[in-house]
Parts: structure tokens; sequence; C-alpha cells
């Protein structure tokens, strides 16, 4: 809708309907294109099967609104510069001395000699995107965070 988001201590307030928020998950939200919910899904990011037993809804929100404030370990992305003057982004799958795997956003995992990698450089921020919220309403996150609330251990 363009709208600003309302604060955080009112987003937490709001009434969530958790179907529809599986609804939005899966397809406006597009989560599903880099997290895995009960083997559904891309491996990119985290393993989201059991996020409602890990994160209270604040921090739900806030992954969610500001990915980069709080990138988990192994999740951090990378930029090869290759010496043909490519650029890949991705995250760091493998490393040896002889080559380095990097898997993009799109899942698929590439492979380089080290000798074709002349910089591989940290990113600060998430591959994931700082702006769902130009692409759903507070409502609608609102109800994938009721969503993620349901993805308990088993």
């Amino acid at each position: 809708e363009g709208k600003p988001l309302p604060p955080m201590t009112q987003l937490v307030t709001m009434k969530a309907d958790a179907a529809n928020g599986r609804v939005i998950f899966n397809t406006t939200g597009t989560c599903h294109k880099c997290h895995i919910v009960n083997k559904v899904g891309r491996e990119i990011g985290p393993d989201l099967s059991e996020i409602g037993s890990k994160l209270s809804p604040l921090a739900m929100f806030e992954s969610i609104i500001y990915p980069s404030a709080g990138i988990s370990h192994n999740y951090e992305a990378y930029s090869l510069v290759l010496v043909s003057g490519t650029t890949v982004n991705g995250l760091i799958t493998s490393e040896t001395d002889d080559s380095i795997s990097i898997k993009s956003d799109d899942g698929i995992v590439r492979t380089f000699k080290m000798a074709e990698v002349d910089e591989k450089l940290k990113q600060k921020i998430s591959l994931m995107p700082a702006d769902l919220q130009k692409v759903m309403t507070a409502q609608e996150i609102a109800d994938v965070v009721g969503h993620m609330q349901t993805l308990k251990k088993k």
C-alpha cells in the first residue's frame, strides 16, 4: 500500500490470522523462495520449521522488517569479484585453498577456482529483502508472524 508501518509496539498487538499468514508466506511475501518450512521451500535462508519455539513475535517482526540488523551465522552474504570482472553474490557453502562455492539467491551453487577470484567481500546487508513492507501490508506482515508463531518443535 506504500503506507509507513506502525511502530513495533503497535505491530505486536495486531490480531493475526495465521491461516492467511501461511498463504502470504507462500505467495505475496515470497518467503518460501528462501526459507524452508517442514521440508517445503528453498534452503537459502534459515529453516523456519521451528521458529515459533525460538523467537518472540517482536523478534520476528524485527527480523522481517530489518533483516540486516541480525544476520544468522552461516547466512552472511558475500560478493565474489572474479578476474573476468563478473560479480557473484550469495552464501559461501564451501571454501578450500583451491576452490570456493557460493549459493546465490536462486538456490544454485556455483564453484570457482581460487585463481578465478580476484576479491571476496563480506557484505553488511542480508540477502533477505529489506523492503517487504512495500509488497505487504502491516496486517499481512502481522499474519505472517502469526503463522510463524505456529511453527514449533513437534
